[in-house]
């Protein structure tokens, strides 16, 4: 990695030939605007999943929620799967139904919905009944597949590479 130039709040590096600028202070909300790169492939055998790092050593991948595809950052920091509220509109998620909470973030505490997910897949991997979140999209800029899914899962790092291998 080289740092080609520093401009105010924001930095442009380059990576193994590819050029990106940065934010300094956004961190993965400035990279989660732009779709991920396709970075997911299948690991051999059924139900597991292999991730590649981005250039800051992030993990993002496509997950369906209830049918509907979106970006997620893989968040082990995250206790549940966490999703803003456009998102939980799109993927019928009923939130006048839902349990209102407050819930302590990195950003501090934010008013959310604790709501459960029919389903979550990520490739071949898929849970059923999954816990979540749900909070206003101007405190939330990318969703989190957080580890009220990945506890359902096998996961070993290496380099650059997560697999994920579905337990149950």
């Amino acid at each position: 990695m080289r740092v080609i130039s520093v401009q105010g709040d924001r930095v442009t590096i380059e990576v193994e030939g590819q050029r990106r600028t940065l934010k300094v202070g956004l961190g993965d909300a400035f990279a989660a605007r732009r779709p991920p790169p396709d970075n997911a492939k299948q690991a051999s055998g059924h139900g597991s999943m292999v991730l590649t790092a981005d250039a800051r050593g992030h993990f993002s991948t496509q997950v369906e929620v209830n049918g509907v595809s979106s970006s997620f950052l893989v968040d082990t920091g995250a206790s549940v799967v966490t999703l803003s509220s456009s998102l939980a509109r799109r993927a019928n998620i009923d939130l006048e139904r839902a349990t209102p909470i407050t819930i302590s973030t990195a950003n501090g505490r934010a008013q959310a919905y604790r709501v459960v997910l029919n389903s979550v897949k990520v490739g071949s991997l898929s849970a059923h009944l999954v816990e979540a979140v749900v909070i206003e999209d101007a405190k939330l800029p990318f969703a989190l597949l957080g580890m009220s899914f990945l506890n359902r899962m096998d996961m070993h790092r290496e380099g650059d590479s997560l697999t994920l291998l579905q337990r149950y």
